[in-house]
């Protein structure tokens, strides 16, 4: 009822107070008395006119149309306007929220949009700081499909470049190794376990083609750049080991991620954007349609980005001098590829230590004449783990760190995808994995899932005892649910509608987490303070339409966030 209260509370201002243009809250009211809704609309204007609240008030109210969802109107304290609904308007919204009416959420015009996120290099499984992105991602993709959006998840694959050739680097050493070759392992590699396991997958599949079988020194570098030059040239087909490298970590991070609940629908490869086509690669167009804007100069033999035109703190490197494009340069080929594709909206989720990178990113899309406006870019903070109170300490270099898997092995992955969630991401999370494991009230998620399997419980409780329950009957019957737990239960039903609308405008997640929670402690209170297998028909169907609304809200939050909803546990 929200948009039809706003409706003719802005008629009202402009039959009274033409051109009177300013913002206010319509917000559910905590107390019955007050009625359902409430406005400061009164308060705020008189800021603007100068006049008495209460005034401006009776003056609003006393010109308000006629409505027959609508009982009353009073004005309260110093100039609150507070509404009192019919029951058969409460009665209609819990009709139309069972019949699957979304018109409150659904978009008119429906949005093709594209989120890119997760996007880890290849050199590694993926770490939770990622698992908190992907987590992000997936529900903020579930969040626009349920309001009618064209979403595609979409992950660029950074496989070219110094980062493949070192994870490369790194496995090649280590298969050197299984041969029984004696190799100075620089510490700029990768450490982990899965180096070592991909070298085994790579002796089964290669044998000893890279084998050094002529003793061609070239084990003698500790500098992995020349290192790798030395490889190349000794191995002319070590391009095969390299995609053999990233593409044994692409399926690890493949795995992961689905298991997660995590379902990208489109992989782009940044190989791809340097494929030959006709006389120049995509990446050579969008390089040479920035040389033609004029926003490009030579210095010290490389091509340099005219960034501090556009507010950055100096200018960035596209093309190194030894011709080598830096990341940055690949990023706005791979952004050009994006808007080239006719989406509405481009949402990247990053992580922290890519901030920096929002404004030079935008200032290349504006060089190219793109709208910059239809991207936004939202940024996910780091996590740490704690356990038994104390920092886990990590380190992604030296292959001591904590997996995605490994979390979800031990916590599970509704209660790891709740915990990266129930947090604002552009706010660090500390990740308490003691408390992750809780099967108590302290655990939030498993007392979100507890409310949805006790709800379920009491449909099979009645079923049991042979009561049909009439939902219409229910429906029809809501007046005579008149405690105040019951009340405050209707009214977060309600609440639902505008958790979703604001999470969707903010592009956030938790709203809707903490929503879940809150309103999983209330049915908890109420299902242990009340009885709910009432002799009287009437208030009976009343009761369980009332918990059957509820339980719906459970299912459609938790599936939005890709977490179960159990009927028992």
């Amino acid at each position: 009822m929200k948009p039809e209260i706003r409706e003719i509370l802005l008629t009202s201002i402009e039959e009274n107070y033409k051109g009177s243009d300013l913002e206010f809250d319509i917000s559910r009211t905590k107390i019955k008395s007050h009625g359902n809704w409430s406005t400061n609309v009164a308060l705020i204007l008189a800021k603007a006119l100068k006049q008495k609240p209460l005034i401006i008030a009776e003056k609003l109210v006393n010109s308000f149309a006629k409505k027959e969802w609508l009982e009353k109107v009073e004005i309260a304290g110093p100039g609150f306007i507070n509404f009192f609904l019919t029951e058969e308007a409460q009665s209609h919204f819990l009709k139309n929220f069972f019949n699957d009416d979304l018109s409150f959420f659904k978009n008119e015009a429906p949005k093709k949009v594209l989120i890119e996120y997760v996007s880890s290099n290849p050199t590694g499984p993926i770490h939770i700081g990622h698992g908190r992105g992907a987590a992000f991602g997936s529900a903020l993709a579930n969040l626009l499909r349920f309001a009618g959006d064209e979403v595609i998840e979409e992950y660029y694959i950074n496989d070219r470049g110094l980062q493949t050739d070192i994870l490369a680097l790194s496995v090649f050493l280590r298969y050197q190794e299984l041969f029984k070759v004696n190799v100075i392992f620089p510490e700029e590699c990768y450490q982990g376990e899965y180096i070592k396991e991909c070298a085994f997958l790579a002796k089964e599949k290669f044998l000893d083609k890279f084998l050094d079988k002529k003793n061609l020194k070239i084990f003698n570098h500790s500098n992995p750049s020349d290192l790798i030059k030395e490889i190349y040239t000794a191995f002319p087909k070590f391009n095969e080991f390299v995609d053999f490298c990233v593409e044994s970590q692409m399926q690890k991070i493949k795995t992961d991620l689905s298991k997660f609940q995590v379902h990208h629908n489109n992989w782009v490869s940044e190989k791809e954007l340097y494929k030959e086509s006709t006389n120049e690669n995509f990446f050579e167009k969008v390089i040479n349609t920035l040389k033609n804007n004029k926003f490009t100069y030579f210095q010290d033999e490389a091509l340099w980005f005219k960034s501090k035109e556009f507010n950055d703190e100096k200018d960035r490197v596209l093309i190194r001098n030894n011709q080598d494009p830096t990341y940055f340069a690949s990023d706005i080929a791979y952004h050009k590829f994006k808007f080239d594709r006719d989406f509405d909206q481009l949402i990247n989720i990053w992580g922290a230590d890519h901030h920096g990178y929002i404004p030079r990113l935008n200032g290349a899309l504006e060089a190219l004449e793109l709208d910059s406006k239809k991207l936004k870019t939202l940024i996910i903070q780091f996590v740490s783990l704690i356990r038994s109170g104390k920092n886990v300490s990590m380190s992604t270099r030296k292959g001591e760190f904590i997996t995605l898997n490994e979390l979800i092995d031990e916590v599970g992955v509704e209660a790891t995808r709740f915990f990266f969630l129930a947090r604002k991401s552009d706010q660090a999370l500390e990740f308490d994995i003691d408390l992750a494991k809780k099967e108590d009230k302290n655990n939030p998620v498993y007392y979100i899932q507890y409310a949805h399997a006790r709800i379920c419980s009491l449909e099979k409780e009645a079923k049991k005892r042979k009561f049909i329950i009439n939902q219409d009957n229910g429906l029809n019957n809501l007046s005579l649910i008149t405690k105040g737990d019951e009340l405050e239960i209707i009214n977060d039903i309600e609440r639902f509608q505008d958790v979703l609308v604001q999470c969707k405008k903010d592009l956030e997640i938790h709203p809707l987490c903490f929503y879940l929670r809150e309103v999983a402690s209330k049915f908890h209170s109420y299902y242990n303070s009340n009885k709910f297998i009432e002799e009287d028909m009437n208030l009976r169907d009343a009761k369980f339409t009332l918990v059957f609304a509820l339980k719906k809200v459970f299912q459609q939050g938790l599936e939005i966030l890709s977490i179960d909803a159990p009927e028992k546990m």
